[in-house]
This record gives C-alpha cells, sequence and structure tokens, in this order.
C-alpha cells in the first residue's frame, strides 16, 4: 500500500492542475467574450443613433428620433426559415407592448426585396415595418452576417441581442424588457 501513495499523490495533483488550468481557460475565454460583447454593443449603440432609413412602407425613419422607449432591428431574409418561424412571436411581442416597443424588420434579400417582404408581411400578417437592405448597408454596419439576429436597444442602449431563432415570448425574454420599461 505505501507503494502506491506517492503515485496516487502524483494523480491528485495532476488531476488538481488539470482542472485549475480547464476553469482558467473558461475564465479567460468568457473574459474575452465579454470584452467583444462590449465592443459589438458600441458599435451598434454608434450607429443606432445615426440611423436613418425608409421602410417598405415608404415611412422615413430617422432611430435617434423615435420616442419609443425599446425599439427591436429584426434582421431576417425571406429565404430564411428560422426567420419565419419567429414571426408569429414577434408579431404577438409588437402587440403586447404596443406604445412601448417599435419592431423594424432589416430584409436581406437580394432579388425581389420589396416583393418578397410584401409577401412575407401578408403571409405573417407583420404588424412591423421592415427596410430593404439588398446591398447589405444596415447589416455591415451592424456586423451582421448570418439570419437571423435581433437587437434590442432602450432608450439607445443595447439590452438584448440574440443571434439565432428566438422567443420573442419567452417569459426570460419579457423580463428584460418589462425591468427595461420600469427603469425609465
Amino acid at each position: 500500500m505505501k507503494k502506491f501513495i506517492p503515485v496516487l499523490l502524483f494523480i491528485m495533483a495532476f488531476a488538481g492542475f488539470l482542472a485549475s488550468q480547464i476553469l482558467w481557460d473558461n475564465y479567460d475565454l468568457n473574459a474575452k467574450q465579454v470584452e467583444q460583447d462590449k465592443q459589438k454593443h458600441s458599435v451598434y449603440e454608434t450607429n443606432f443613433q445615426g440611423l436613418k432609413f425608409t421602410t417598405s412602407k415608404n415611412t422615413m425613419v430617422e432611430l435617434r428620433n423615435e420616442k419609443t422607449p425599446i425599439i427591436v432591428l429584426n434582421f431576417w431574409a425571406s429565404w430564411c426559415i428560422p426567420c419565419l418561424k419567429e414571426f408569429p412571436g414577434l408579431v404577438k411581442f409588437q402587440e403586447k407592448y404596443k406604445g412601448k416597443v417599435k419592431v423594424f424588420g432589416i430584409n436581406g434579400d437580394e432579388d425581389s426585396p420589396l416583393e418578397n417582404i410584401q409577401k412575407v408581411e401578408k403571409k405573417y400578417a407583420l404588424n412591423f415595418e421592415s427596410v430593404v437592405d439588398a446591398d447589405s448597408t444596415i447589416s455591415n454596419k451592424f456586423l451582421i452576417n448570418t439570419y437571423p439576429v435581433s437587437i434590442v436597444f432602450h432608450e439607445g442602449k443595447v439590452i438584448y441581442v440574440n443571434k439565432r431563432i428566438h422567443d420573442f415570448m419567452a417569459s426570460d425574454f419579457l423580463s428584460v424588457i418589462d425591468e427595461a420599461l420600469k427603469a425609465k
């Protein structure tokens, strides 16, 4: 038995060393991710302040002048199945917070974008306006390289970013919105 004590101690020390390395690596990755997110949020907020566009219904919008406290930019395309799947929840979300939340769809279709927007608006009874972004001018400003992406702003500050299909009626997301609206 005494012969195995040094081996056992070595194994325990080595296991401790590996565990500490794994924890440190995860901490380092999380710290880098937080820093990258802060940088992206800064880019989003800066671009939010300068963004002007005309919607598919010829409404002129300058985001910095919007009075609605919560603005959602939802980047989508008509060929993106996850984008289409989140529309029913996004419509309910817009209805629930009418007057407190304004959604703008940023459509990335390159071929017949206005026609595609109109088809999707009709099929899904969208209660928000979309913007043609066929040349990706807006998407590039917000560093968007995949769909769907939703960026939620409260008075021009990023409060939520989602880079995959999203349930806009999920209780944890609604809590974020409710908290932001209470803070006003």
